[in-house]
């Protein structure tokens, strides 16, 4: 079944963040840490950059319908040419940072593969080719926690080591998703240039709620101190389920291949709230049951489970509707759109915090959730984007097999 298909997707995402996220933070010093997080933190906001100028852009192709088959050489032109410009960039970046020639091309091999990798799988999946993108996401997530395993048996586990643990498994899962490389500058070049409304939208859309994810945080700690502050900033963490299971379906919520109707609203409220249960019961057992987490942020958090998982809950069904927005909404209905969720987000979260205090801080971002979501309700094709803009393809955009 094609839910099934979804669910080994999600499961090789997280077991890749366990081999190239959770392997360095618990067997690297904090100096050699510190240099791998710069390289994967950078990798995060080039990957926002990827969804804005070539991803996204082609699933609201795909809800246009527009033949995708015309426009695939240059979406992996596009894509081919903005990993290997991220990559070098931060392969220069950590090559000033720390002085050393291998660290600068680990990382920079790290960020190119990774954002390749991160490409062809939402392809896949926008595709339908979900069986596809999981198996590639599996094996990718097997290769580097393999080889992360085996440097660690031999002792030499170092920032280097991480880098090619993680270059070897984007590697080995690009190649497994079975997608030709294609290194054209003209072809990338057409679609950024036939792309250029659709990828300034969604580009000042993913601005501004970088604005609000890192905003929120920053604002509550601003007006009542440190305690919201790292209350909201780990509880955030623990939303991880749902943004994953939510991520999962990007594409195929964009392209408009899951509708926004109200069955599918009701299917993912359900899922948001099966995983806030999950996560709040755990938490409430992880600190009865685990005396490690005495004096941490965890054992902080405890009280405040229930808020946690209601907050999972609002973010699950918000994070689906913004979904449907950035793949069905013009211009200046989705910027608006954006502009007030991200001031109904920092209005009610830092209202909640001033009036009830820092303790109220996560049933106040839930809340806060919940009515944000609402903004993104729309009648039935009265927002729909508009036609599409792009230039008649040329001959740089023959498909790519």
């Amino acid at each position: 079944m094609r839910s099934t298909e979804y669910l080994w997707v999600a499961v090789g995402q997280i077991a890749s963040t366990l081999a190239i996220q959770v392997i360095p933070m618990v067997a690297l010093p904090v100096r050699d840490y510190a240099v791998y997080a710069v390289v994967y933190l950078a990798f995060a906001a080039l990957l926002a950059l990827q969804y804005a100028t070539v991803c996204d852009v082609w699933a609201r192709m795909l809800r246009r319908s527009e033949v995708p088959g015309e426009h695939l050489h240059s979406f992996q032109a596009a894509l081919t040419a903005l990993a290997l410009g991220g990559g070098t960039v931060v392969g220069l970046l950590v090559l000033a940072i720390s002085g050393h020639a291998l660290l600068g091309l680990t990382g920079g091999a790290a960020t190119t593969l990774a954002m390749y990798r991160s490409g062809l799988t939402y392809r896949l999946v926008a595709s339908g080719r979900i069986r596809r993108a999981g198996v590639s996401e599996l094996l990718g997530a097997a290769v580097a926690g393999s080889a992360a395993a085996a440097f660690l048996a031999t002792g030499g586990f170092t920032t280097s080591a991480a880098l090619m643990s993680w270059s070897l498994g984007a590697l080995c899962a690009a190649l497994a998703a079975g997608i030709g490389v294609v290194v054209s500058p003209r072809a990338a070049a057409a679609w950024f240039r036939d792309h250029r409304r659709d990828i300034g939208l969604l580009s000042a859309e993913a601005a501004i709620k970088t604005l609000e994810t890192v905003g929120t945080p920053f604002l509550v700690g601003a007006v009542s101190g440190a305690l919201p502050l790292a209350l909201h900033r780990a509880a955030s963490s623990l939303t991880y389920p749902v943004r994953l299971a939510v991520e999962v379906l990007r594409s195929r919520i964009i392209s408009g291949a899951i509708g926004g109707g109200v069955r599918q609203v009701l299917a993912i409220g359900a899922i948001g709230l099966l995983a806030g249960a999950a996560v709040a019961t755990g938490l409430r057992l992880l600190t009865a049951w685990t005396p490690m987490v005495d004096g941490t942020i965890v054992e902080a958090l405890s009280p405040h489970a229930v808020a946690v998982g209601a907050w999972l809950s609002t973010m699950a069904v918000s994070s689906f509707l913004q979904f449907v927005g950035r793949g069905s909404l013009s211009g200046r209905r989705l910027l608006g759109r954006r502009i007030a969720n991200t001031a109904v987000v920092l209005g009610v979260t830092a209202s909640g915090v001033l009036v009830l205090g820092p303790g109220a801080v996560i049933w106040s971002a839930a809340v806060a959730e919940a009515l944000a979501a609402l903004l993104w309700v729309t009648r039935s094709g009265a927002d729909a984007t508009a036609a599409p803009v792009t230039a008649t393809p040329s001959r740089l955009t023959t498909p790519a097999r």
